[in-house]
């Protein structure tokens, strides 16, 4: 039988030529207790018996995307992750690998027939004709997992879930010399997260040596190259990148000049400015948002414009940013360098909790993602920058990690009742257990890493810049920052059913307090800065890049400028938390 299966194989795919080449299959540099009884959210739970000691958290060196690599047999060094850059261009060298991966789905060992699988619904282009060859095969087992790649392949998760491993190792071991691989990888994926995260690796690993390969991507006709190049000319060029960077200013394409106007804010210089006010009216909603989030991030002023809206409806908002740059564009202090932030995708995640369901938006409020998890009371979710999405299943103890195909991913149970959930840079996950009275954080095989107990039902858990933790108490009317031993180091009273908490990026606090449908921003020292009134018991609050605030309640998911105006809204019911990214 095995012996038909090789000949089968060689007439389908030329073995003869495969072997004269003899190339291996790729490696890429190396060999591949009981739950709480959950409580309704809305109940007012009472504190455990067993109030413990907060545990410390120990050195956490948790790599999520080390496990995916390994299954794919790439080494995460320069050698195997570049090769693998490397090995998934269209050349015919490397549709010469894919073939022999192709041939390997009917291997004699079993361990290689699964990696063959596994690399094969990872590649970002193969040839349709050589799968469907495969797929209609006589040989039984070739057949069947022909098939199963090209099901698996569908989705395209599994492609842009390796690179995304990739660019995010390329980052975190600060891998020099990646960034040339990186720029020639690009114009092969589409997903926005994708593209990103392959920003991010140019940025981060590029040096000197690189300058004339990024010169040459950024004068190429690849888009997407070409706006990664720009912003690593000035991560590398710095205050010396103006002759670099500038004339892009004038490029054709507005994700270009985004990109350029951006770098030239990064380093304080104000030949940014006319760009970046001309970009507002851009046709492109994330260009806008991008624009107007710069411009908020580098001068300080607070607008009427809101990137979500027409600009042809904003003539007043726009007209505004014209007046201040000819009057003050040249004089006005400006805050550089700009804060490392997550490009928003404008989508946005809405639990409904009494539905047992998750949906996201677009920014045009089209669906374009949707889970049930029957009986789970889905809380909350956070989207992830791999392109998949985090569930609190209230319900259920768990948190699931959807992939952006809908397919759960990973499992994770944890104490209580979850109401909050964060994926932390460490790759562990931050989750408030409400009934259990405990804030955890756990890693994705349900070891807890460290916890702390708050009486008074943790809600909301927010990890800080400064390793402290943001707490909301429900129960105790009361949002709490704690350090790392659970000592209490800031804490804001006299709340009625808080839900949520976020530190913002001036260093106030804003809150979402149900009990009085208020959402409120406190300074430093707790005193009350800002607040709109008039929510229906308002679950959720988050302020946005651009200066505007979502808000979910038991009505819609509103998002309102800082004078209490509505500039979007979403009826969608019965609504739990929401998280716009």
């Amino acid at each position: 039988m095995r012996a038909c299966r090789s000949s089968c194989a060689a007439r389908s795919f030329s073995l003869a030529v495969l072997l004269s080449l003899a190339i291996a299959s790729p490696s890429y540099g190396g060999d591949a207790t009981a739950d709480p009884q959950p409580c309704d959210p809305f109940t007012v739970c009472p504190p455990p018996d067993d109030v413990t000691t907060p545990t410390p958290a120990p050195p956490v060196d948790h790599d999520p995307y080390a496990a995916l690599l390994a299954e794919q047999a790439i080494r995460a060094d320069k050698e195997g992750l570049v090769g693998y850059l490397r090995s998934v261009q269209p050349t015919a060298r490397n549709r010469v690998r894919t073939a022999l991966l192709i041939e390997k789905l009917s291997a004699a060992d079993f361990a290689e027939r699964e990696l063959a699988q596994r690399q094969l619904v990872g590649l970002p282009l193969i040839a349709a004709e050589d799968l469907a060859a495969a797929a209609a095969s006589g040989d039984t087992e070739l057949a069947s997992r022909a098939r199963a790649v090209i099901a698996a392949r569908s989705t395209a998760s599994a492609s842009a879930s390796v690179a995304v491993a990739c660019f995010r190792t390329i980052v975190k071991k600060k891998v020099e010399g990646a960034a040339p691989a990186v720029l020639e990888a690009m114009p092969l994926y589409a997903e926005e997260f994708v593209l990103a995260a392959a920003r991010d690796a140019v940025r981060a690993t590029a040096t000197r040596a690189d300058v004339p390969a990024l010169r040459r991507a950024a004068a190429s006709a690849k888009l997407e190259a070409r706006i990664a190049a720009v912003g690593a000319l000035a991560s590398v060029l710095e205050i010396k990148c103006e002759s670099d960077v500038r004339p892009y200013l004038e490029d054709a394409e507005p994700r270009v000049r985004l990109a350029a106007a951006r770098a030239l804010a990064d380093v304080g210089n104000r030949a940014c400015l006319p760009t970046l006010v001309d970009l507002l009216s851009a046709p492109d909603l994330r260009v806008r948002n991008a624009a107007a989030t710069t411009l908020r991030a580098l001068t300080g002023r607070t607008t009427d414009y809101v990137a979500w809206i027409d600009p042809a409806a904003q003539a007043s908002a726009l007209r505004a940013w014209r007046d201040w740059l000819a009057a003050d564009a040249q004089t006005c202090a400006l805050r550089y360098p700009l804060k490392a932030t997550d490009a928003e995708l404008g989508r946005t995640l809405v639990c409904l909790y009494a539905r047992n369901e998750v949906v996201e938006f677009d920014a045009s409020g089209r669906e374009t993602f949707n889970v049930t998890e029957e009986g789970g009371c889905p809380w909350a979710a956070q989207g992830l920058a791999n392109g998949h999405r985090l569930v609190a299943l209230y319900s259920a103890n768990t948190i699931v990690e959807y992939g952006h195909d809908g397919k759960a991913i990973n499992r994770i149970p944890v104490p209580g009742g979850p109401m909050s959930v964060r994926r932390l840079d460490s790759g562990a996950t931050l989750v408030a257990c409400n009934n259990a009275q405990k804030v955890v954080e756990v890693s994705d095989a349900g070891k807890i890493l460290w916890e702390v107990t708050l009486a008074g039902g943790p809600c909301d858990a927010v990890r800080l810049d400064n390793g402290n933790t943001l707490v909301t108490l429900q129960n105790s009317n009361a949002v709490v920052e704690v350090d790392p031993s659970g000592r209490e180091v800031m804490k804001i009273e006299n709340l009625h059913t808080p839900r949520s908490a976020s530190r913002l990026d001036n260093g106030n606090t804003l809150v979402c307090d149900l009990g009085t449908g208020k959402v409120m921003e406190f300074d430093p020292a707790g005193k009350e800065v800002w607040s709109q009134a008039g929510f229906a018991s308002p679950f959720g609050a988050q302020r946005l890049p651009a200066g505007t605030t979502l808000v979910s309640d038991t009505v819609s998911v509103k998002e309102i400028d800082h004078t209490g105006r509505v500039v979007s809204e979403n009826r969608v019911q019965p609504l739990g938390r929401v998280w716009r990214y």
